[in-house]
C-alpha cells in the first residue's frame, strides 16, 4: 500500500465557465402604450376611434392586447399619438437611443444653456457616485483567487506543468471562505460529485481523514481521488476504479476540496476589466510572490 506523505505548500491559476441559451423573446405587445399615449393626449376611445375610423371596441381590443391595428394604421396611430415606430416595436431608434433617452436629449435641447450646464454637471456628479458605489460593491462582493498549474486527473494523473500560477476573480462566498486556490477537474472517475471540466475550491492540507475528497500528487501526476477508511484513495465512479499503488508510489496530499465553483461566482466580462483595476495591489503582490513578470 503506498504511503501518503506530508505536502508543501500549494500553488494555483484561471476559469472558462460554459454560457447560457438565450432566452425566447416576448410577444410585442401595443396596447399599454396606446392607451397611456391616447389619454395623454387627452383622446377619449371615441374620439381616436373616429380619428382612426374604427370602432370604440377595435380600440378597447386594441388597448386590452386582444388584437392589433392592422399594419396599414401603424403610422397614423403614431402620428396621432406622438408615438415614434421603434417605440411602438420596442426597439431602439436609429441612433441608438433607447426611448428614455431619446426623450431625455430632446427635452435638453428644449433648455436654455445655463439650464444645460447645470444638468450635465448633475448627471456627471450622479454618474461618478453611481460608479464609485459600484466599485465598492464589486471589490466587497470578489476576491482575487490562485488556480494550480494544469488539471488533476479524475483518473490515474496528470503531468504538473512547471509555470507560474494565474489568478482569477471568484465571488466570495461560504464554500470558498477558507479556500486557497481552485483546481481544474479532467476526466469521470469523480462523478457524479465532480465531472470533467468542473473547477472546484481546494484549501491547502497534508492530511485528510476517511470519506473527504483531496488532491494529491503522484508519481504518476495530479489527481483528485475520496480518502478511504484505510487511507487509501479511491475513485467516487466504480465504473472507473482507481488503481492500487505500490509502496515504493509517493503519495501527497496537496489540498482538501472544498465544493465547486459555480457559473454564478464568476464576474461578468465587464466586470473582470473593473477588477483588474480595483485589486491592482493584490495583483502587484502575487505577481512578485509567484515570480510573475508583468
Amino acid at each position: 500500500m503506498a504511503s501518503m506523505k506530508k505536502a508543501g505548500t500549494v500553488t494555483p491559476n484561471v476559469v472558462s465557465f460554459p454560457t447560457t441559451a438565450a432566452a425566447t423573446p416576448a410577444p410585442i405587445m401595443f396596447g399599454s402604450l396606446i392607451k397611456e399615449r391616447r389619454k395623454k393626449a387627452k383622446l377619449s376611445q371615441k374620439d381616436f376611434a373616429d380619428m382612426m375610423h374604427v370602432t370604440r371596441n377595435t380600440v378597447i381590443n386594441w388597448e386590452a392586447d386582444k388584437s392589433k391595428p392592422d399594419y396599414s394604421l401603424i403610422p397614423e396611430v403614431c402620428s396621432l399619438l406622438n408615438i415614434q415606430i421603434h417605440e411602438l416595436f420596442h426597439m431602439q431608434a436609429e441612433n441608438g437611443l433607447s426611448d428614455l433617452e431619446d426623450r431625455v436629449v430632446g427635452n435638453i435641447r428644449l433648455l436654455n444653456p445655463t439650464s444645460r450646464r447645470v444638468v450635465d454637471k448633475m448627471i456627471s456628479t450622479m454618474v461618478e457616485e453611481e460608479l464609485l458605489a459600484k466599485d465598492k460593491a464589486l471589490k466587497e462582493t470578489f476576491s482575487l483567487f490562485l488556480k494550480r498549474p494544469g488539471s488533476v486527473a479524475a483518473g490515474v494523473g496528470n503531468y504538473v506543468p512547471e509555470e507560474a500560477p494565474e489568478y482569477v476573480f471568484l465571488r466570495k462566498n461560504h464554500i470558498n471562505a477558507k479556500a486557497d486556490g481552485i483546481a481544474l477537474v479532467d476526466g469521470k472517475s469523480m462523478e457524479p460529485v465532480y465531472h470533467d471540466g468542473d473547477y472546484v475550491y481546494y484549501e491547502e492540507a497534508s492530511c485528510a481523514d476517511p470519506g473527504e475528497d483531496v488532491l494529491v500528487d503522484t508519481d504518476d501526476g495530479a489527481v483528485i481521488k475520496r480518502v478511504d477508511d484505510d487511507h487509501t484513495l479511491y475513485s467516487v465512479n466504480p465504473a472507473i476504479p482507481y488503481p492500487k499503488k505500490s509502496d515504493q508510489n509517493t503519495l501527497v496530499i496537496r489540498g482538501r476540496v472544498l465544493g465547486v465553483v459555480a457559473s454564478s461566482d464568476r464576474p461578468s466580462k465587464d466586470d473582470v476589466g473593473i477588477l483588474e483595476e480595483l485589486f491592482v495591489d493584490e495583483i502587484r503582490e502575487f505577481n512578485e510572490e509567484h515570480g510573475v513578470n508583468e
